[in-house]
């Protein structure tokens, strides 16, 4: 007999025949846990739910193959092959420089695990835009924390963290062409509590109100909430408050201080100013 469970069998057998369905390539299905994004005009969501990827690191074996823009009524579609899937639950609009909306998303490749994967947005089309190296192992994942000018450089970068269950590397990313290229890190901090549906562990926060913002994220243990500095291009935590338990939930945050939920259940403010 089969171990797994009668309703996930259906599940999967579901999904398997709604992917072979004709109607498919005329009306693309809504990844189930997709989030819906919006900005400047535009709506996002994740596509084309596939089990062909076996990691699980968002809660389920259920990605996406592709991803659907909105724009005054008319919605274009992304697809991808089937060396890699959307390992994400959102579709980040953003301008990575120049006024052009930019799609990003987590992209895993089967054999060379995730990347960062942005897309222009057109009138016509969605088409490849930039890309990080992919991490090079299968079932290696990383975590986009925002896009904002974390240097005082006055251009756009990409933040994520690579690796967050595993050795936690906070890295800026700036487009160059066709790529994303590492421009900085800092080792040793997390934004993902591992099978957690929360993408959210990691926030953009002026700590100290001098205009360039600063990372908000725990520590690998998740046993200390620490501030990241990239001011003048080089990482450092810049304030960092121990708490009592792993922390497994941020609230947002406009300034210093910080709502955490933490794994005893119990819900602390941090002020980082006093750290």
């Amino acid at each position: 007999m089969s171990s797994v469970p009668t309703t996930r069998r259906h599940l999967l057998a579901g999904l398997a025949a709604a992917l072979s369905s004709p109607a498919l390539a005329q009306a693309p299905q809504r990844l189930p846990d997709t989030e819906t994004t919006r900005a400047g005009g535009l709506t996002a969501w994740l596509t084309d739910p596939t089990t062909r990827y076996a990691h699980g690191v968002l809660g389920d074996a259920v990605e996406a193959g592709g991803f659907a823009v909105e724009r005054g009524g008319r919605t274009l579609h992304h697809r991808l092959g089937p060396e890699a899937v959307f390992e994400d639950r959102r579709v980040r609009l953003v301008d990575l420089g120049g006024g052009t909306p930019a799609a990003l998303v987590v992209k895993s490749y089967l054999r060379r695990g995730a990347a960062l994967a942005a897309y222009a947005i057109g009138a016509e089309a969605i088409t490849p835009l930039a890309e990080s190296d992919a991490i090079g192992t299968p079932n290696r994942w990383l975590n986009p924390v925002g896009v904002a000018d974390f240097t005082r450089g006055g251009g756009s970068l990409v933040a994520a963290v690579v690796t967050p269950h595993i050795a936690g590397s906070l890295r800026l990313y700036r487009r160059a062409g066709a790529r994303l290229e590492e421009v900085a890190r800092l080792d040793g901090v997390t934004n993902h509590v591992i099978g957690s549906r929360d993408l959210d562990l990691g926030r953009i926060s002026d700590i100290d109100s001098d205009g360039l913002p600063e990372i908000v994220l725990p520590s690998l243990d998740r046993l200390r909430l620490v501030a990241v500095s990239f001011a003048g291009g080089t990482g450092r935590i810049v304030a960092a408050v121990p708490v009592p338990a792993p922390i497994i939930r941020l609230e947002p945050m406009n300034d210093a201080r910080a709502v955490v939920h933490l794994q005893d259940r119990r819900t602390l403010t941090v002020d980082l100013k006093r750290s």
